[in-house]
C-alpha cells in the first residue's frame, strides 16, 4: 500500500515563498503569540510535506492545515487547564487525611444522644428534608429544626474539645 506524500520539495520551496507572509499573519491573528505562531507556521509546513493537499489551492490547503493545529493547540491547553482547576489546592487535606477526618467525625458523632445522631444522619448525611425527617422520627418539622440546631452545638462542643486536646479536624 502505497503512503500519501505532500508535493515536491520545488512545488513546496514556491509555495513557502508564495505564501509564508500571509500564513504567519493569518495564525498571529489566532493565538497573539509570536513564540506560538513562529512554531505552528513551521509545524504547518511540515504537515503539509508529509500529506497530499488534493486539488486545494497552495494557501487554502496551509491556511485549512494551521486551522486544524490551531484548534488542536487551543483543545490542549483547555485539556491542561481543566486537569489543573481539578487538581487539589494546597492546605486542603490529602485523601488519607480526609478519611481520618471522616473517621474522627464519625466517632465524635457517635457519642451523641441517639436523637441527635439520628437527626444528623438524616438531615447530613442522608439528605432528607426537615418534612421527611419529621416524618421519619414521629415529631413536627419546628421540633426537628430545634433538635439539629442542638445536634449541631454539641457536635460542634465536641469537636472543639477534640482539636483543644491536639487533635486536627
Amino acid at each position: 500500500m502505497e503512503s500519501k506524500t505532500g508535493p515536491p520539495a520545488s512545488t513546496m520551496e514556491s509555495w513557502y515563498r508564495e505564501t509564508v507572509t500571509k500564513l504567519y499573519r493569518f495564525i498571529y491573528s489566532q493565538l497573539q503569540s509570536k513564540e506560538e505562531t513562529e512554531d505552528l507556521t513551521q509545524e504547518t509546513y511540515l504537515r503539509c510535506l508529509k500529506q497530499d493537499s488534493g486539488n486545494l489551492p497552495p494557501y487554502a490547503y496551509l491556511k485549512q492545515v494551521a486551522r486544524n493545529l490551531i484548534t488542536d493547540r487551543y483543545r490542549h491547553k483547555l485539556v491542561a487547564q481543566n486537569h489543573l482547576e481539578h487538581l487539589p489546592e494546597p492546605g486542603y487535606p490529602s485523601p488519607e487525611e480526609e478519611w481520618l477526618n471522616r473517621a474522627t467525625l464519625h466517632e465524635l458523632m457517635n457519642q451523641l444522644p441517639p436523637d441527635y445522631r439520628q437527626i444528623l444522619e438524616y438531615r447530613i448525611l442522608q439528605g432528607y428534608s426537615r418534612k421527611e425527617a419529621a416524618a421519619l422520627m414521629g415529631r413536627s418539622e419546628t421540633s426537628i429544626r430545634g433538635l439539629q440546631y442542638r445536634a449541631l452545638q454539641t457536635l460542634r462542643s465536641y469537636i472543639r474539645i477534640y482539636q483543644q486536646k491536639g487533635g486536627d479536624l
